[in-house]
C-alpha cells in the first residue's frame, strides 16, 4: 500500500468492544467506505488495522484490506501497537479516543469525537472515566488534523473548547443499510420500549419510575433493552415487587434483526435523555414506523425534527402523559409514524460515509 499522503489507516479497536451506539456506528461507516471504495468514488487508499483475533466477518469487506498484529489487547493494543502499524499514514479513529503517541506527535490523525456529555453529566460516569477522557480531549483537538463528530450541536461545543480545532458535524445513518420500512406490521402491543445504556445520562431512572406508573394505572408493560458497564455511575432506580413482572430488563440485544422485532412490535419508543449528539434508537424506531416520545433538547429536535412527541426530561409528569397521548391517541401514533418514515429517510450511512471521506481528502 502506498504511504503517501492518500493512505488512511483505520482503528479498528471497536472490533473487540461489546457493541453499543459508537460501535455502531463506526461498523456501519466502515462497512460504507468499503462499497464507496470499491464504486471508486473516493481516491483514498484504506486499511484497516485490528487485533490478531478480532472478528471482521460482520462488516463483509470486499475493497478494504484487513491488517492484523497482536502483542497486546484493548488499550494497549490502541496506544503501543497501532501507532506502529500506520507508518506514516493517516490514522482515522471513529470511537472517541486515539493513540496519545500519535497526537502528540507527527503522525496525522483523524477522529470522531462522538459527545462530550461526560463534561456536563459526570455523576453519570466513573471517575477513571472521566479522568482519563478530561486528560485526552484536549489532546485530541490539539493534534487531529479533523475532529469529526455527529450534530451541529456538538460541534458548536467542541469549537468553543478549541478554537483552532477544524471540526465537521455529519450526523449518523439509521436503519441497516439505510433501510426504510414503510409497511403497517398490523396491531402494536400495548408496550413502551427503551433502547439505551442503563445511565444517569440516559436518564433510566425516570423511565423506571414511569414504567412502575404504566404498569399499575395502565397495565402496560415497558421492556428495557441495553445494559450498564464499568464507564457509568450505577443507576439507583428500583423497581417495586407488585410490578416488577411488568418491566423487563433484557440486556443487550447485539443482534439487529432480534431489535428490530422489539421495534416492530411496541407502541411506542421513549427515549427521554438528558444529553445526545445523534442517538441511533429513535431513528431507528422511525425506521420501523414505531412511534418516538423524546426529550426536548436540542441535539434530539436536531435528529428528530417534527417527528417525534417531546417531552421535559426533567418531570415525569410530563413523560407519562406523552407516552399516554401516543399509546391511546390512534391518529397522534399514525402521524408520528407516516413522519418517522419521512424523517428516517433522511439519515444515510453511505452519505456520512461520502461526508467522512470526503472531509479527509480535503485535508
Amino acid at each position: 500500500m502506498s504511504q503517501c499522503g492518500d493512505a488512511i489507516l483505520i482503528n479498528g479497536r471497536f472490533l473487540m468492544q461489546p457493541v453499543t451506539g459508537v460501535q455502531r456506528v463506526a461498523r456501519e461507516l466502515v462497512a460504507e467506505m468499503d462499497r464507496l471504495r470499491g464504486a471508486g468514488e473516493t481516491p483514498l487508499h484504506l486499511a484497516l488495522a485490528c487485533e490478531q483475533n478480532a472478528d471482521v466477518s460482520g462488516l463483509g469487506l470486499r475493497h478494504i484490506p484487513v491488517e492484523r498484529r497482536g502483542g497486546a489487547s484493548g488499550h494497549a493494543w490502541e496506544q503501543f501497537v497501532l501507532p506502529r502499524m500506520a507508518a506514516g499514514r493517516r490514522l482515522l479513529c471513529l470511537g472517541n479516543t486515539v493513540p496519545l503517541a500519535s497526537a502528540l506527535g507527527r503522525q496525522r490523525l483523524s477522529v470522531m469525537i462522538h459527545d462530550v456529555s461526560y463534561l456536563s453529566l459526570p455523576q453519570a460516569y466513573s471517575l477513571r472515566y472521566r479522568a482519563a477522557h478530561g486528560a485526552l480531549l484536549p489532546v485530541m483537538l490539539r493534534g487531529a488534523d479533523t475532529v469529526f463528530t455527529v450534530c451541529d450541536t456538538e460541534a458548536e461545543r467542541l469549537r468553543r473548547l478549541h478554537r483552532g480545532a477544524r471540526v465537521v458535524a455529519l450526523q449518523n445513518g439509521a436503519w441497516i443499510r439505510d433501510r426504510v420500512e414503510r409497511v403497517d406490521h398490523g396491531e402494536r402491543e400495548r408496550m413502551v420500549l427503551y433502547v439505551g445504556s442503563l445511565s444517569r445520562r440516559k436518564n433510566v431512572e425516570r423511565v423506571i419510575e414511569v414504567a412502575q406508573y404504566l404498569a399499575r394505572e395502565d397495565g402496560v408493560r415497558t421492556v428495557l433493552v441495553g445494559g450498564g458497564n464499568e464507564i457509568l455511575a450505577p443507576i439507583r432506580a428500583r423497581v417495586a415487587s407488585d410490578v416488577e413482572s411488568m418491566i423487563d430488563f433484557i440486556g443487550q440485544v447485539p443482534d439487529l434483526e432480534t431489535l428490530a422485532g422489539y421495534y416492530r412490535r411496541a407502541g411506542c419508543l421513549l427515549f427521554p435523555s438528558l444529553y445526545e449528539a445523534s442517538p441511533l434508537p429513535p431513528v431507528e424506531a422511525m425506521s420501523l414506523g414505531c412511534p418516538v416520545v423524546a426529550s426536548a433538547i436540542p441535539s434530539i429536535t436536531e435528529r428528530c425534527g417534527s417527528a417525534a412527541l417531546y417531552c421535559d426530561p426533567h418531570d415525569s409528569t410530563d413523560i407519562l402523559a406523552a407516552v399516554r397521548r401516543v399509546l391511546y391517541n390512534r391518529e397522534q401514533a399514525d402521524a408520528l409514524r407516516h413522519a418517522g418514515f419521512e424523517r428516517a429517510a433522511r439519515y444515510s450511512w453511505r452519505d456520512q460515509a461520502r461526508g467522512l471521506l470526503a472531509a479527509m481528502t480535503r485535508s
